[in-house]
């Protein structure tokens, strides 16, 4: 089945708690989308049994992100036994095809020989091909998972792990897409393949530079054309390091190695201290 749902969100301080990260679209207000819903605007707070005469439900929420109001969308779509998948976002249709998908690890689902096809409103139909996308399932009685995911990336590679992305993630006013193709983070964490949008070509382009830049480490967030990445390496060596992306170049703007062990361990306080990554010119907190 296939399933899309909409909402506008708030982006979070780093610090701030799970729940406020991760809104769960069961928690988010319900709202009609066509006129013939019109008896959920009256009854919205019945429970959505009892809107029998509505066709078509989507989960909204209205928020700000730096005063401009976003909207983020995500779907829940998988792979038949085929290896065939068709999704929404929005305006953005994308088509997966490839040689089949197995469950290589229990709940990971690893499709092969990928030809990847997106078209939206500006950008036109193309096809990218990938040895592997991988794809996160539920085990049941889980919910699903959001397997595609369309809007700000501050939170997007926590606890939701998206197989599909399509966010301007070098704010060049350009949708740019991520696609998780492989287990090469730190101990098996996602890695990912990275098409930044070319305004002459008028295409998606591979960045391989921002993933080489990102080998063996796990990608926590993106924000304002920055990659937030860290690395763990045994019990007690640990590593964090700032990528910057703007047009189709990346460079690693600040970075920290440490360890947690020995005389030379990092302080337990300094481990949050961010001030390593504040840049020349950006005030430190």
């Amino acid at each position: 089945m296939k399933t899309e749902n909409s909402t506008r969100g708030r982006a979070t301080d780093a610090h701030a708690p799970a729940d406020a990260k991760n809104d769960h679209p069961d928690r988010r207000d319900d709202h009609p989308l066509r006129h013939g819903c019109w008896r959920a605007i009256l009854f919205a707070f019945l429970p959505l049994a009892a809107l029998s005469g509505c066709n078509s439900v989507a989960k909204t929420r209205v928020d700000h992100i730096q005063g401009v109001a976003f909207e983020q969308r995500w779907a829940e779509d998988t792979p038949d036994e085929s290896g065939f998948m068709e999704m929404r976002l929005g305006d953005a249709a994308i088509i997966l095809q490839s040689d089949g998908c197995s469950h290589r690890m229990i709940n990971r689902l690893i499709c092969s020989n990928v030809k990847l096809t997106i078209s939206t409103s500006k950008l036109r139909r193309q096809t990218l091909s990938l040895p592997e996308v991988w794809i996160r399932v539920a085990i049941p009685p889980r919910h699903p998972e959001r397997t595609g995911f369309r809007g700000s990336v501050r939170w997007a590679f926590g606890d939701d792990t998206h197989a599909i992305i399509l966010s301007d993630i070098n704010m060049d006013g350009h949708e740019d897409l991520v696609v998780w193709s492989g287990p090469d983070g730190t101990y098996g964490d996602p890695s990912y393949t990275y098409y930044l949008y070319d305004k002459e070509a008028r295409r998606l382009v591979e960045n391989k530079a921002l993933a080489k830049l990102m080998e063996g480490n796990s990608l926590s967030r993106i924000i304002d054309g920055r990659l937030f990445a860290w690395y763990r390496s045994g019990p007690c060596d640990r590593g964090e390091k700032l990528i910057g992306i703007r047009g189709d170049g990346a460079e690693i703007l600040a970075r920290r190695d440490y360890t947690t062990c020995g005389e030379n361990a990092i302080e337990s306080e300094d481990i949050s201290d961010d001030s390593w990554m504040k840049l020349e010119g950006e005030p430190k907190k």
